[in-house]
């Protein structure tokens, strides 16, 4: 097995657990979820049972206390078998978690926070408008003032988990600025039982039916002021901050589901024959599988390096959109030729790396494009 270079044998011995919790809990299950086109909720409790949810939210607040390459490996290992419950544990760790806990009010963490990874709640960040997805400063979602309380009316899309969310934060305007400058981050708790708060629909996208993308309209949604979470007007720094962490999670299961597309190829090479003997001896081939190992530990590598640099405390905007970026783009590329390496079986649902290709292709769009990450790895060559 191939040393992960830059992890400590405590991380080696996280990701057996973690590969032991896929093969006996995850991978059982993949194949009906997907079929049935269900959200895996039942693994989200599960996940928390095993002390895979918050692993990177402080113990005192009901997660693991765990480093950010902790946070990789898990993230990593869950989307080679299965991107959805990764994703589940990446939005949690990074949007919501980190939000929270590091600018949140005392009230908030003891609350909201404790209660997400005490009870293994599923949570969602409403962000993205039909007009504001790369541009944020577009935003055109208000919370406006109301006595103590603040009323809020929008349209958002993309809302992953929205509707089968316990908790939801939702990144409105509440000042006329126009800019950053007046973006707060605003959390709802049972947003389903919320007045004026309603799933529009779950978005069909190309990842599949287990996937829940909302549609969410805000009509006069009313909640305390004191909801906002940290300073007013500061959210759209703390979003920036908080997908520092979510970039490496997104790089994460760009690594995961490409070493799971490998694998499957891998396998396949060794058990399928054609002209009397097994495909991998065919060095068209055999050469695209010695790519893939060669793309996926460079982009490992790169994903892990950014963890160390968060671990020790540094600002890793370049670092994570550098992981996110190269790692979702070898994700795209492995998956492609997994597929072609499967040929007329790889296209088919029959075997999981169309599924792999699907996942992948969603990684190189959320927590920001790999269009707007390249330009903020080129600004920062130019600071």
């Amino acid at each position: 097995m191939i040393t992960h270079t830059g992890l400590e044998p405590r991380h080696e011995e996280f990701r057996d657990r973690v590969q032991a919790f896929c093969d006996d809990t995850v991978r059982p299950v993949v194949e009906e979820h997907e079929r049935e086109g269900r959200f895996p909720l039942d693994l989200v409790d599960e996940l928390g049972d095993a002390g895979l949810y918050g692993i990177t939210i402080p113990e005192e607040y009901g997660g693991e206390g765990m480093d950010y390459r902790s946070f990789q490996v898990a993230v990593e290992e869950l989307s080679r078998v299965w991107k959805i419950p990764a994703g589940v544990v990446s939005l949690s760790c990074s949007l919501v978690g980190t939000s929270l806990a590091e600018f949140g009010a005392n009230w908030q963490r003891e609350e909201w926070l404790r209660d997400i990874f005490t009870d293994n709640l599923v949570t969602a960040v409403s962000l993205t408008e039909p007009q504001a997805g790369s541009d944020a400063a577009a935003l055109e979602t208000s919370a406006r003032r109301d006595g103590d309380e603040l009323v809020i009316d929008g349209h958002k899309v993309w809302t992953s988990h929205g509707e089968v969310a316990d908790f939801l934060i939702v990144v409105a305007r509440t000042g006329d600025e126009g800019d950053h400058g007046d973006v707060s981050l605003i959390g709802i708790s049972d947003p389903q039982s919320v007045d004026g708060l309603e799933f529009v629909r779950d978005i069909p996208c190309m990842e599949g039916d287990a996937v829940v993308e909302s549609e969410v309209k805000y009509d006069g949604v009313r909640v305390p002021e004191e909801n906002i979470i940290g300073e007013e007007g500061k959210g759209f720094k703390y979003i920036m901050r908080a997908l520092d962490v979510g970039r490496i999670g997104a790089a994460a299961q760009g690594v995961g589901v490409a070493q799971g597309a490998m694998d499957a190829s891998v396998d396949f090479a060794d058990e399928r024959e054609q002209f009397g003997q097994p495909i991998r001896e065919f060095q068209g081939v055999s050469f695209k599988l010695a790519d893939m190992a060669m793309d996926i530990q460079a982009a490992r590598l790169m994903t892990i390096w950014a963890a160390k640099n968060l671990d020790d405390g540094n600002r890793v905007n370049k670092q994570a959109s550098m992981a996110k970026t190269f790692a979702t783009d070898v994700a795209m590329d492995v998956t492609t030729e997994a597929v072609q390496v499967h040929g007329s079986r790889g296209y088919s649902k029959d075997y999981p790396v169309e599924r792999f290709m699907r996942e992948a292709k969603g990684a190189q769009i959320y927590e920001g494009t790999n269009e707007v990450n390249r330009q903020i790895i080129s600004d920062h060559l130019f600071e």
